[in-house]
C-alpha cells in the first residue's frame, strides 16, 4: 500500500469516527509511545514545536557558517596516512587510508545536523534548507603529512570511513521535505530532482518524503503530476526509474504502460519496469503482450530490448507458448549478444541455422565497450561485443579449428585471468571430457569461466546446464580429439611450469584444477587411470612443493 492509498484509507476511517473516539485513539497512541519518542509526540500536539528551545538560532547558525568556511579553506581538516593493501597476488593491491579527526569534525557535524533538524521541526523551513544545503555540499580535506598532500572527502565518504555517525537517508529526506515547503510549485520538480541526483540520495523514493516532517505536505497530487511531466522530459536512468515509481504511485500499472507508450524513445526502461511488474504479479498474458509491443517499437540495437525479451520469454514459459519463447530468445540475442543468450538458441528446433546466422550478426557489431558513453543513461546503451566474445561465440558455433589455430599463436602462460586463452583452454578440456557427471575440478573450471565472462547471478544458475545441453549436440572427429588433446597437454605443461615453477603459491590451485580436469578428460576417453597418472606425473615434476600437492586433495570426489 503506497502513501496515497494509505492516507485515503486513514481519511475514510477518521471521517467515520466521532470526536470522542478520536480523542480516545490519540490517548491510546500516547500511552503506548516509546519513552524516547514522548517529547516528539508532545511536540506534535503543539502548533509551534520546541524541538531545540535552548539555542539562539542566529548565533548558532553564524557559528556554523564560520565553521563551514574554515573547512572549505582547509583550516580545519582530517589527518590521514596511506599504505598498500595486497590481495591474492603481489600485483593485486590497493592504496588504503587511515584517518584521524584531530579537530573533532565528526562531533561538530553531528551537532550541526541536529540543529538543522530542529529548525525543520520548528517549521523554520527556509533556514533549515539553507543549513542542509550548506552541510551536504561541503568538501572535507584530509592531509597526509608524510607526503604533504591533501585529498578530498565527501559527506558519504565520512560515513563510510566511520569518521561520523549519520543517518544519511533521514538527512536527505528532511532536506527534500524542507525544500518542498519553501519552493514554488513550478520549481519543485527540478529542485527535488537535483537532490535525488546526489549520491547520498540514492535509492530514495519520493513517496518517502510525504511521510516525514512536522506537518502534512500540501498539493501532493498536483506535485506528482508536475513531477511526472518533468521526468518525461528529462534524460537518464535516474529520471526513468523515478518516472516508473511516480506512474505506479499515481495510477498503477495502467499509468506506467501509458507512459511507456508515450516516452519510449527517451525512457525505454518504462517498458522493462512494466513487464517486470506484470510478471511479479503473475499476469503472464499481459506481460507477453506488452513485451511483444515493446519489441516491435524499440530499435534492435538497444540492449534493454533484449532484457524486455527475456521478461516476455519468462512469461511465455509459464503460458507454455513455444512460438513466443522462440521469438523472444532470438530477439534477446540480436539486441544483447551475450553468451547466455546465444546458448539459449540451441534449445530451439532449428538451432543450427539460427546459431549460424546469430554468429554472423555478432561479427557485424561494434567492438567498443558496451558501457562507453552511458554512465548515467544505460537504458540507451547499444549492443556491442568485444573481439574476444566474438571469438568465443565462434567456439560455441563449432568453429573449433579456427579457435585452436588462433590460440596456438598465443604464448602466454601467466595472467590467464584476463587472457582469451585462459577461457578457451578450460573450455576445450570440458568439451573433450566424456563424463556425464561434472566433477569438482570440472565445476571449478565452469566457475572460472563464469567469473571471467561476467555472468550475472541469474544467468550463472543455468550456465552449467546450458553448457551440458550444448555439448550433447557437438560431434567431434577422432583426428580433432587427438590434435586438441596434444595441444592441451602442452598448454597445461607450460602453465604448471610457469605457476608452480615460478612459486606463485596463491595460484597453485589453478594449476591443480587444470591438471586434474585434464586427467579426468583423458580417463573418460579411455586412458587407464588417466586422472591418477596425470596428477602423479606433475607431483613428481615438483616433488618439494607441498602446498601444490595439497591442492589436489581438495579436488577428490567424496
Amino acid at each position: 500500500m503506497n502513501y496515497n492509498e494509505f492516507m485515503k484509507a486513514v481519511d475514510e476511517k477518521l471521517s467515520a469516527m466521532s470526536e470522542v473516539e478520536k480523542t480516545e485513539w490519540i490517548h491510546n497512541m500516547a500511552r503506548t509511545t516509546n519513552l524516547n519518542q514522548r517529547i516528539i509526540f508532545l511536540n506534535s500536539l503543539t502548533k509551534k514545536q520546541d524541538y531545540c528551545p535552548d539555542i539562539s538560532l542566529k548565533k548558532e547558525i553564524k557559528e556554523l557558517e564560520d565553521w563551514c568556511r574554515k573547512i572549505e579553506d582547509a583550516e580545519i581538516y582530517f589527518e590521514c596516512s596511506g599504505y598498500e593493501e595486497y590481495g591474492e597476488s603481489y600485483w593485486d593491491s590497493d592504496y588504503t587510508y587511515e584517518y584521524s579527526d584531530i579537530f573533532e569534525i565528526g562531533k561538530e557535524l553531528s551537532r550541526a545536523f541536529q540543529i538543522a533538524e530542529g529548525l525543520l521541526f520548528q517549521k523554520e523551513y527556509q533556514q533549515a534548507v539553507a543549513l542542509y544545503d550548506l552541510l551536504c555540499s561541503i568538501t572535507f580535506s584530509a592531509l597526509d603529512s608524510d607526503i604533504e598532500e591533501s585529498s578530498e572527502l565527501e559527506l558519504e565518504e565520512l560515513v563510510e570511513e566511520k569518521l561520523v555517525i549519520l543517518d544519511l537517508k533521514r538527512i536527505a529526506l528532511n532536506m527534500m521535505y524542507a525544500k518542498y515547503q519553501v519552493t514554488e510549485r513550478g520549481e519543485r520538480a527540478a529542485a527535488l530532482y537535483r537532490y535525488l541526483s546526489w549520491d547520498m540520495c540514492k535509492n530514495i523514493k519520493v513517496e518517502e518524503m510525504f511521510t516525514i516532517g512536522p506537518e502534512e505536505l500540501k498539493g501532493i497530487d498536483r506535485f506528482m503530476e508536475d513531477w511526472i511531466s518533468f521526468l518525461k522530459n528529462t534524460d537518464g536512468d535516474l529520471a526513468g526509474g523515478l518516472l516508473s515509481e511516480a506512474c505506479i504511485y499515481q495510477g498503477g500499472i495502467s499509468r506506467l504502460c501509458e507512459a511507456a507508450r508515450e516516452v519510449w524513445a527517451r525512457h525505454p526502461i518504462l517498458y522493462q519496469h512494466a513487464c517486470k511488474y506484470l510478471l511479479n504479479e503473475k499476469k503472464e498474458f499481459e506481460c507477453v503482450k506488452l513485451g511483444m509491443e515493446a519489441i516491435s517499437v524499440l530499435p534492435e540495437k538497444l540492449v534493454i530490448r533484449g532484457s524486455i525479451a527475456d521478461l516476455a520469454a519468462k512469461a511465455a514459459v509459464q503460458l507454455e507458448n513455444t512460438d513466443i519463447i522462440n521469438q523472444c530468445y532470438e530477439v534477446a540475442f540480436y539486441s544483447e549478444s551475450t553468451l547466455y543468450h546465444y546458448l539459449r538458441l540451441f534449445e530451439l528446433s532449428d538451432y543450427q541455422n539460427i546459431a549460424d546466422r546469430a554468429v554472423q550478426h555478432a561479427e557485424t557489431l561494434p567492438e567498443n565497450s558496451m558501457w562507453e558513453g552511458y554512465h548515467k543513461n544505460k537504458q540507451m546503451m547499444v549492443n556491442s561485443l568485444s573481439k574476444e566474445h566474438k571469438k568465443l561465440l565462434r567456439f560455441f558455433n563449432g568453429e573449433f579449428d579456427y579457435i585452436y589455430e588462433d590460440c596456438k599463436k598465443d604464448r602466454t602462460t601467466l595472467g590467464w585471468s584476463n587472457n582469451f586463452k585462459g577461457t578457451v583452454v578450460p573450455l576445450f578440456i570440458l568439451l573433450l571430457d566424456k563424463n556425464k557427471k561434472l566433477t569438482k575440478a570440472g565445476q571449478r573450471l565452469i566457475d572460472g569461466i563464469e567469473y571471467r565472462l561476467g555472468f550475472t547471478e541469474d544467468h550463472t544458475k543455468s550456465f552449467t546446464d546450458q553448457f551440458s545441453g550444448w555439448k550433447e549436440k557437438v560431434v567431434l572427429r577422432n583426428e580433432q580429439y587427438e590434435k586438441y588433446i596434444a595441444w592441451l597437454k602442452e598448454e597445461v605443461d607450460k602453465r604448471t611450469e610457469a605457476v608452480v615453477g615460478g612459486n606463485y603459491r596463491k595460484s597453485y590451485y589453478k594449476a591443480a584444477v587444470l591438471i586434474t580436469a585434464l586427467g579426468e578428460t583423458l580417463e573418460s576417453n579411455g586412458k587407464l587411470y588417466g586422472r591418477m597418472v596425470t596428477i602423479e606425473h606433475y607431483k613428481k615434476m615438483h616433488p618439494r612443493k607441498r602446498a601444490f600437492k595439497a591442492e589436489f586433495e581438495q579436488l577428490n570426489e567424496e
